[in-house]
Formats: C-alpha cells, sequence, structure tokens
C-alpha cells in the first residue's frame, strides 16, 4: 500500500471518480439549462431517455475499440490522451452550445454528443484502470487488497453531491449563467488535475522504488534438456 506507483494510480482514479461523478450528478441542472446561461439546451423531458441511449452507445463502442486501441499505443499512453480530453471537453461544450444559441436543435446535438463522448471516456478509462492495477500488483492477494481500495477511491464521488448542493446554493444569490460556468470551470479543473495526475501513473511497478529489495525473494532457474536414448 506504500508503492508510489500504486499511489499515484489511486490518485489518479480518484480524481476521474470525481469529476465523472460530478458531471452525472449535474447532468440534470446543466442539461436542462438554456444554452443562453451556459446550460446544455436539452429538454427535461428528453434528456433521460437520451442518456439512456447514449451511455448505451458509449458501452457498445467501448467494448469494440478499447481492445484494438490498447493493442495499437498501450494502456499508459492511451490512459493518459483520454485524461487530456477531460478538460477539453468541459470547457468547449458549453462554448459550442452558446455558440449555437440561434438553432436550438443544434445545440441540442452538439450537447449529446458530448455526453456520449464524456461516458464514452468515463467508461474507458475506468477499464484502462483496471488493467492497470492488475500490472501494479504482484499476486492475486495483492490485486484483491488493491480492488478493494478502489472502491474506497469512489468514495470521491459523495464530493459530486457535495459540489451540486453547493451549486443550488448559490444559484440563489448570483445570476444561473455564472453559476453554471462555475461548475463547468469546476469540472475542468478536476479533469485537469486528473489529466496531471495520470502523467505521474506508471505502468509496471519497479524494484527499490516500490518495492525494496529485502521484501524480495530472488530465485535461480536453470533450463534443463533431457536426452533419452531410445
Amino acid at each position: 500500500m506504500q508503492a508510489p506507483s500504486l499511489l499515484a494510480l489511486l490518485s489518479s482514479f480518484s480524481l476521474l471518480s470525481l469529476h465523472a461523478a460530478t458531471f452525472d450528478v449535474l447532468l440534470p441542472h446543466l442539461g436542462q439549462s438554456s444554452s443562453q446561461h451556459g446550460g446544455m439546451g436539452i429538454s427535461c423531458t428528453w434528456l433521460g431517455t437520451t442518456v439512456l441511449v447514449v451511455r448505451g452507445i458509449a458501452g457498445i463502442a467501448i467494448l469494440r475499440i478499447i481492445p484494438r486501441a490498447v493493442e495499437k499505443f498501450g494502456l499508459l499512453k492511451l490512459y493518459r490522451s483520454l485524461s487530456l480530453v477531460f478538460p477539453g471537453l468541459y470547457i468547449v461544450t458549453p462554448l459550442f452550445a452558446m455558440i449555437a444559441l440561434s438553432c436550438v436543435n443544434f445545440a441540442a446535438i452538439v450537447s449529446t454528443a458530448a455526453i456520449f463522448v464524456k461516458h464514452a471516456l468515463a467508461g474507458s478509462a475506468s477499464v484502462l484502470v483496471a488493467l492497470l492495477v492488475l500490472n501494479t500488483t504482484p499476486d492475486a492477494f495483492s490485486a484483491g487488497t488493491v480492488v478493494g481500495m478502489m472502491q474506497v477511491a469512489n468514495l470521491f464521488k459523495a464530493l459530486a453531491v457535495a459540489v451540486s448542493g453547493a451549486s443550488f446554493y448559490l444559484s440563489n444569490n448570483f445570476d444561473m449563467a455564472i453559476t453554471n460556468y462555475a461548475l463547468w470551470s469546476c469540472l475542468a479543473l478536476f479533469g485537469a488535475a486528473g489529466a496531471a495526475t495520470a502523467y505521474i501513473v506508471r505502468e509496471r511497478p519497479s524494484v527499490e522504488r516500490d518495492f525494496p529489495s529485502e521484501v524480495l525473494t530472488w530465485e535461480t532457474c536453470f533450463d534443463a534438456e533431457i536426452i533419452c536414448d531410445s
């Protein structure tokens, strides 16, 4: 539990869980808000159906694309690249929705595409974290321990509810547009912190840096060729 590579991976996973869950919790508020006020311009009537369909398509995309992408780019490079997209997504989405203000339908399409990208990225990143965890642990016992720690790291999702509550509290004192852009800024900040943490994540642990040499048992193995006379 003291290995730096493991702590960095858990920190990155915690930040990923935080901003992904915050987006999901804030979606009913940001989704139905007008794009003129920094929202996504999706009708409340269609928001639930839109999220359901988009998450299903995102799951199929993850199933089809991630195995090939991992084989082509590798685990760590792909995880870092996905992490970099999150802060940009949280910045671009309200800007595109505002640009498309003249066409309500186009604004809804842009917002729906952003929801799809977010769920596809978050699901893909979670899969990559799970694979990186299996690379980090030296044995099955340690893998079970780390998987349990990942569930503890999920507790950071609870902070998403606090952000949502703060948004409703602030909306009574500030303009709706100011509140919404502040929420997008928080999401971009969490995403940027997660992207920065992803760059200190290591694909595999190393001796001395992660595991002291005195706790390891070194063994020498020899291959023996047996020649049998017929």
